[in-house]
């Protein structure tokens, strides 16, 4: 699942900051590699395709940040939906920083903090979008008592302006 902490480049590093939309929009998709582990024991497999759609609006200029929400599907050898929010940071033109959690509520549960780095491109008017993102599950029904289950996956993601 993916909540709260991505980096990326802005689609907008080249535009002013008058051109710099308030509201945009993301889709991601992330796979990689699932950790689990607690009392010694760790196991490793590949992590479930998780889709991510994001709306994000500004809510500071110097430096940018903005507040990110939206769904996250898991696909693949896992089937869930949940949600994700979060804070989302462009200290410079070329990169962004997100930090947030994450919840599975369907059709069990999994509480976590997520949190990625990346850079991103604009490509026939579409910002282009590659993370790396690491997040970790530490409560829920889906846990056993004194686990952890971790996601390290590559992320790939398309910005569109909402206005």
């Amino acid at each position: 699942m993916i909540f709260g902490l991505v980096c990326a480049a802005s689609p907008h590093a080249f535009a002013s900051p008058e051109d710099v939309p308030l509201y945009d929009a993301e889709l991601r998709f992330g796979y990689g590699l699932a950790v689990g582990g607690g009392n010694g024991m760790t196991s490793a497999r590949p992590s479930p395709l998780t889709i991510t759609a994001l709306g994000a609006i500004a809510i500071n200029e110097e430096p940018r940040m903005s507040a990110i929400g939206g769904l996250v599907v898991e696909a693949l050898d896992r089937n869930a939906i949940g949600a994700t929010a979060g804070v989302r940071l462009s200290p410079s033109r070329h990169l962004r920083l997100s930090a947030g959690g994450t919840w599975v509520f369907s059709p069990y549960t999994l509480w976590g903090a997520t949190g990625s780095a990346g850079t991103c491109g604009r490509f026939a008017g579409v910002g282009l979008c590659m993370h790396a993102q690491l997040t970790t599950y530490f409560a829920g029904t889906d846990l056993a008592e004194g686990r952890t289950a971790t996601q390290i996956q590559g992320v790939f993601g398309m910005v569109f302006d909402a206005l």
